[in-house]
């Protein structure tokens, strides 16, 4: 996801204000404060934080943590790029697809004209992943994974959107490294299986400037 969110955004990340949805510690807003930007990163439950993410981290100025709701967001043409990962399923369990869909709606508000949406979501993928799912991840009966069509039309007030899909047997690790060794794989199946059977959706969306 960071490779094709950086070659597909046509912005100067030195000193823009991005604003992270569902990040809890903010591995992506590290990320980004890394690049020049100045974060705030957010999660709708209280964020506290560990001891030792910010002695260490010379970049922590950079980075606010605050308590939003993605349903509710207090901001109106203030970032120049908003991103999350992995947070529609939540947003939208127990089959609440209006919720992902005002989710989205409330990002492109707080975007300014010509900013960009950073994401990368899990989607139903195939009907193995669907029994797997339910059969061995805690919420998995809860989660609402979108389909590509689904993502496409939550995006459809952005000017334009550029995305892939990837990983089929990365979903199957129960430990990292199992995920990363079947990850090498994926790479080399990604040809192969089709786009609907894939588990994670990545893009960006681009806000018109008018």
């Amino acid at each position: 996801a960071l490779g094709f969110w950086r070659k597909h955004s046509s912005l100067k990340w030195q000193g823009i204000k991005v604003l992270e949805i569902g990040g809890r510690y903010g591995g992506l807003s590290l990320w980004l404060a890394e690049q020049g930007a100045d974060v705030l990163c957010t999660d709708k439950e209280k964020i506290e934080l560990p001891q030792h993410i910010i002695p260490e981290n010379e970049i922590s100025g950079k980075i606010r943590y605050e308590r939003l709701d993605a349903l509710d967001i207090p901001f109106d043409k203030d970032f120049d790029i908003i991103l999350f990962k992995s947070v529609l399923g939540g947003i939208g369990r127990n089959n609440q697809p209006g919720k992902q869909r005002k989710a989205i709606g409330e990002m492109y508000k707080a975007l300014k004209p010509g900013g960009e949406l950073f994401f990368a979501e899990n989607l139903t993928a195939s009907p193995i992943h669907g029994f797997f799912r339910k059969k061995f991840v805690r919420w998995g009966s809860e989660w609402r994974y979108v389909t590509i069509q689904e993502m496409l039309d939550d995006l459809s007030p952005f000017s334009e959107i550029k995305f892939t899909t990837a990983g089929f047997l990365g979903a199957f690790g129960r430990t990292e490294g199992m995920r990363k060794f079947l990850g090498y794989f994926d790479r080399a199946g990604d040809r192969i299986v089709p786009s609907a059977w894939r588990y994670i959706i990545i893009g960006v969306a681009k806000k018109s400037l008018r």
